[in-house]
């Protein structure tokens, strides 16, 4: 039995909600960062695709705010693309953000390209490779 979009979404944002919250402000005490309005989140796809499917371990910084990032966001490579592309297309398109759809092309190709990558990746490391503009 495969899903269709509205299911893999309602899915999605149960991953994220977690720690980013259903309104997508995070929780900052606990030091999760928000999406909303948020650069890692409008910016570079390939940049969001591959912290999402690898994971994110280390300190970031959002909205002005520093996070430690010493619990690290979970990686969900075990997705399908399909699945992936839907949840980060809601979630660049709600909460205030306002960015162009990811694709299950696009994940696939991401997910390609950073196949060999093992374990988390470090926000750092991202920016070096798809800085904010």
């Amino acid at each position: 039995m495969t899903q269709s979009g509205p299911l893999l979404v309602n899915e999605g944002k149960l991953h994220c909600a977690t720690c980013h919250q259903p309104d997508g402000q995070g929780l900052p005490a606990a030091m999760f960062p928000p999406l909303a309005e948020a650069k890692w989140v409008n910016g570079n796809e390939y940049r969001l695709i591959k912290l999402t499917l690898h994971g994110l371990l280390g300190p970031i910084e959002v909205k002005g705010k520093k996070y430690p990032g010493q619990v690290p966001m979970t990686a969900f490579k075990q997705l399908p693309d399909e699945e992936i592309a839907a949840v980060l297309t809601y979630v660049r398109n709600t909460f205030g953000n306002k960015a162009p759809m990811v694709t299950p092309a696009k994940v696939k190709e991401v997910r390609e390209a950073t196949k060999s990558q093992a374990g988390f990746i470090a926000p750092a490391d991202l920016l070096k490779q798809h800085p904010h503009k």
